[in-house]
């Protein structure tokens, strides 16, 4: 009987599950809440211990003003002499402000506030460095600086903010004081040198028209004078600009020579594009038939073969993607630099044109002056010297005065805004921004340890954990039974009411609600009973499973399929030489092989025994051939149960052989035994195995291990425990 095709689903990707690490924050709700109080504790403490601190706060305003420009607008000047308001914010917290502010409060020269004897005292033991540790300084647009000095003794806050403020001040208008004295100095001497030459222009000047017996020079004179100034101005302007204009043009014609008329025109390589849609619809067969097939069909093997071909083809000929074609296109840089080009001569040719007619103008110009004597040529370039001189010397007067009156009224660029008083309540420690970081920090640091346990900790522990690694239900928590080997051992367990006995019981109910929700038919018969590793026991609840339906009336065949190391007929007493083996090799009939058990509807197919010789087959061939196939359809029809009992699936292969041949597979898990890579590495296996995992058994549920899945389970089984 050949086996049903059956069809591969493929797993959807499961969203983040929230709920679960809800769970372990939960889990960890009491390292979380014991590490907030520890920081709140420890905040408290250094909040009563550490000493109160006092802020006081004093205001310096900046002056937007500059002296009167020598020459030149006043808008030009103002640019370079005004105090930027984050220089001066940096230079309040200087080392030679806080020496200033140091004097001013030994020698009791604020102006601002009183400072008794024993704060000046106390002052007077500080030095620069430490009086600039208390204070901080902020800018505040368009002319403000704040300083603040925080200090344990309120008085002294204030003594030094008012200080810092005032030697601020002094410095920057002793600096201005200073400058208003270097620049009338500076300008004194100008004007004495200007004032001479005057003197000196003013003599030729009266010498000239002594000889020519005149008393000023012509208007004539003095309007052709003017012209060779401006022709000459504009004639130098004009040869500036033609010669940049010539430059640009090189330029231009440079990058011109680098450029073609017509570039070749680029497309992508059509044969590429064939070659990529074939691999587009190989791809989309291939996905096709994974529908139908499994990975290993001949028919997709030979697909991936041709897939993998094809990349390779087309990743060698990556670089041949562009081609160029015969047609070629206008070069749109060429034809911007041609027309940039055109442009620059035609700016050359108005220049060239400007320049010669400069030259004419001031050709005539000369030969207009060259008819005046040569005393009145020369009467006329004094004349301009002197009107020169003349206007300088305006301005200097204008610039001492005003250097003078500010030296004389004493004006800097600050003054003092507002002083700072004597606080009366301490800023500091701030009670509210503590309590917050504390919070903050505590819940930083039990969020970062319960990850990193969790993260560290390799066994599953939880049912939680269980539902999140495999994404089905826990189905029952049995409670560890202390049952030996004897024979009536099992069944006087199941004939009780004894915890373990309970929660089998509730396993065969939510087995039976699960058959009747994923089966419109009800007729899941075949189960297969498994665990990751050694030492769950998977054998006791596949034996008191069969026990607990039979007890229903319902007809069971319990098989040993562990046939390396069979246990199940101990459990019953029964003699296990003949079984699953010997019917899978035809050595022996099914009906001697099933041995009837102290349950009428409960049978019992052993393990058997394998020949030990070199010939015989392993239990994964008898697993896999159809002998067996037709031994489960055959108990099928005999039972309403068949219960599988296998070797824990990550230490041979049968489980994964036969869990496709069963409705579904339950899973038995020892928490605090298992690694979580182990359950992970089952689902995998059975996914491949296109096998059904119904749900999860916790086995040996014990108060003596601490596991937080035990308080369910005192909930829910507890009470029978206590019955006799």
């Amino acid at each position: 009987m050949q086996q049903q095709q059956r069809v591969l689903v493929k797993a959807e990707h499961k969203p983040m599950d929230w709920g679960f690490y809800l769970w372990l924050l939960y889990r960890r709700l009491p390292l979380i809440i014991v590490l907030v109080v520890l920081a709140l504790i420890a905040v408290g403490i250094y909040a009563y211990t550490s000493p109160k601190f006092y802020e006081a706060v004093s205001l310096v305003r900046l002056r937007k003003q500059s002296p009167p420009p020598l020459f030149g607008p006043a808008s030009q000047q103002q640019q370079t002499d005004t105090l930027d308001l984050k220089t001066a914010t940096q230079l309040v917290a200087t080392f030679l402000t806080a020496q200033e502010a140091l004097r001013l409060v030994q020698e009791q020269k604020l102006s601002s506030m009183r400072v008794s004897a024993s704060v000046r005292q106390y002052i007077g033991l500080l030095n620069a460095q430490e009086v600039l540790s208390f204070v901080s300084t902020a800018s505040y647009e368009p002319d403000l600086i704040r300083i603040s000095v925080r200090h344990t003794l309120p008085e002294v806050a204030a003594a030094l903010a008012n200080a810092i403020a005032e030697a601020f001040v002094a410095r920057l208008n002793r600096e201005a004081r200073a400058e208003a004295s270097n620049e009338r100095r500076f300008i004194e001497t100008q004007l004495q040198a200007v004032r001479a030459e005057l003197q000196r222009l003013d003599k030729q000047i009266a010498e000239v028209k002594q000889q020519l017996n005149m008393v000023d020079v012509s208007e004539e004179t003095r309007a052709l004078v003017n012209s060779v100034r401006t022709y000459t101005s504009e004639l130098l302007m004009a040869e500036t600009e033609l010669r940049v204009a010539m430059k640009a043009r090189e330029q231009l014609q440079q990058l011109l020579a680098q450029e073609q008329p017509f570039v070749p025109m680029r497309k992508e390589n059509p044969v590429l594009a064939e070659m990529e849609k074939r691999l587009a619809e190989l791809e989309a067969q291939r996905t096709q038939l994974l529908n139908r097939y499994l990975p290993t069909h001949p028919t997709i093997k030979r697909l991936e073969e041709q897939i993998a071909a094809l990349r390779q083809e087309i990743a060698r000929r990556q670089s041949e993607r562009v081609i160029e074609v015969p047609d070629a296109a206008p070069n749109p840089r060429y034809a911007s630099l041609y027309q940039q080009i055109l442009d620059a001569e035609r700016r050359r040719m108005e220049l060239e044109e400007r320049r010669k007619a400069l030259a004419s103008l001031l050709q005539q110009t000369y030969q207009q002056l060259r008819k005046f004597p040569e005393q009145q040529r020369r009467l006329g370039d004094l004349t301009r010297q002197l009107q020169v001189l003349e206007q300088a010397y305006m301005s200097l007067l204008s610039r001492l005065q005003d250097a003078q009156i500010r030296e004389a009224a004493k004006l800097g660029n600050a003054t003092i805004a507002d002083v700072a008083v004597v606080p009366s309540r301490p800023v500091g420690p701030d009670l509210i921004r503590l309590i917050t970081l504390a919070l903050l920090g505590g819940l930083g640091l039990g969020l970062g340890l319960t990850f990193l346990m969790e993260f560290m900790r390799t066994t599953v522990t939880s049912s939680e954990e269980i539902k999140h690694l495999l994404g089905v239900p826990v189905l029952s928590v049995v409670p560890e039974a202390r049952i030996g080997m004897e024979p009536d051992s099992i069944m006087r367990l199941m004939t009780s009411r004894r915890g373990a006995a309970e929660a089998i019981r509730t396993l065969r109910s939510n087995l039976r609600f699960l058959i009747l929700r994923q089966s419109s038919d009800g007729k899941m018969q075949t189960f297969l009973v498994t665990s990751a590793v050694r030492g769950e026991g998977k054998s006791f609840i596949s034996a008191t499973l069969a026990i607990a339906f039979a007890q229903t009336g319902k007809r069971v065949v319990l098989i040993d399929a562990d046939l390396r190391k069979p246990d199940l007929h101990r459990f019953f007493g029964l003699d296990g030489d003949v079984g699953l083996a010997n019917v899978l090799r035809d050595a022996a009939p099914l009906e001697s092989a099933l041995l009837p058990t102290q349950l009428e509807t409960l049978k019992l197919l052993p393990a058997g025994v394998l020949p030990k010789d070199s010939d015989a087959v392993t239990p994964a061939e008898l697993f896999s051939s159809e002998a067996m196939q037709h031994l489960l359809q055959r108990l099928k029809e005999r039972f309403d149960i068949v219960l599988i009992d296998t070797p824990p699936m990550m230490a041979v292969t049968d489980p994964s052989i036969l869990a496709p041949m069963t409705d579904g597979v339950l899973l038995v898990v020892e928490l605090g035994h298992v690694s979580r890579s182990a359950v992970q590495k089952v689902k995998e296996q059975l996914e491949l195995a296109q096998a059904k995992l119904l749900g999860v058994v916790i086995n040996k549920a014990s108060r003596k291990r601490g596991y937080d899945y035990y308080r369910d389970y005192y909930y829910y089984h507890g009470y029978y425990e206590r019955e006799p």
